[in-house]
């Protein structure tokens, strides 16, 4: 039994648990990875489930633990996961709260936004030399489609089996996969540009915490082309920006 079911994936989803732990809240947490079960510092009062997370197995752990309200703290560019979690909460009339961090503060006088994957590899294609992606692993398949991938791109992903074992098999070259987990400051993303000698830094607006103005201004310092993916816009019923309102949130759910 669980007084919250937090969707965590990002380091915003570890702050919100650490802060309902703080006031004494029971928590369970869903994670789709094994190395984002490991960032979440707990011990035996918060249980954590690893897996995909669809709509089934939602309604799964509702029924398992009948939680009494949802917090959604995904990654904001798992838009899919969010909508399953949405219905879920429909389905079983359950409280739901989108976390949503802030969008990034930045000059984009020079910067490509783009809405997509496919826009974003369309724009690479105008560039000669060596690229960076530091946009995850979810759909890094449609970069295979640049020509010489696998000596021009370099990838930046998470230190995790299961996403190592997906680059090798679309036929990245595992010489070019940097396995890291951040924060990374602006220091060490020059240095990492540098020993790509990449020509062009793809990102995601994944948010002010999320490290994106760190890799526009290393990017910016050594002339590299940015492109940046862009979030789509989704309607959220009820979402907040705000760590405090979630928690506001979850007290007035609970005194109910």
């Amino acid at each position: 039994m669980s007084d919250i079911l937090v969707i965590a994936g990002t380091m915003d989803a570890k702050q919100i648990i650490n802060k309902l732990y703080e006031i004494g809240e029971k928590v369970t947490v869903m994670v789709t990875t094994k190395l984002g079960s490991e960032l979440i510092d707990h011990d035996n009062s918060i249980d954590i489930y690893q897996g995909k997370i669809n709509k089934l197995s939602i309604v799964d752990m509702i029924d398992k633990v009948h939680p009494k309200c949802i917090i959604d703290a995904s990654n904001p560019f798992s838009v899919d996961i969010s909508r399953n979690v949405i219905s879920a909460c429909k389905s079983t009339e359950l409280p739901y709260i989108r976390f949503l961090r802030e969008k990034v503060v930045y000059e984009d006088y020079d910067i490509i936004k783009v809405k997509n994957y496919e826009e974003a590899y369309e724009s690479i294609l105008k560039y000669k030399g060596n690229i960076i992606l530091t946009v995850g692993s979810k759909k890094i398949e449609t970069f295979t489609k640049i020509p010489d991938y696998q000596n021009r791109v370099y990838l930046r992903v998470l230190p995790d089996w299961m996403v190592l074992k997906k680059c090798e098999k679309l036929g990245f070259n595992l010489r070019n996969i940097i396995a890291m987990k951040g924060p990374f400051n602006e220091k060490l993303n020059e240095e990492i540009f540098k020993y790509c000698n990449a020509s062009v830094l793809v990102t995601k607006d994944s948010g002010n915490t999320g490290g994106v103005v760190e890799k526009i201004n290393a990017a910016r310092k050594l002339g590299i082309e940015i492109i940046m993916i862009e979030r789509s816009d989704e309607n959220y019923e009820n979402k907040t920006t705000s760590i405090e309102e979630i928690i506001d949130f979850v007290k007035k759910i609970i005194k109910k």
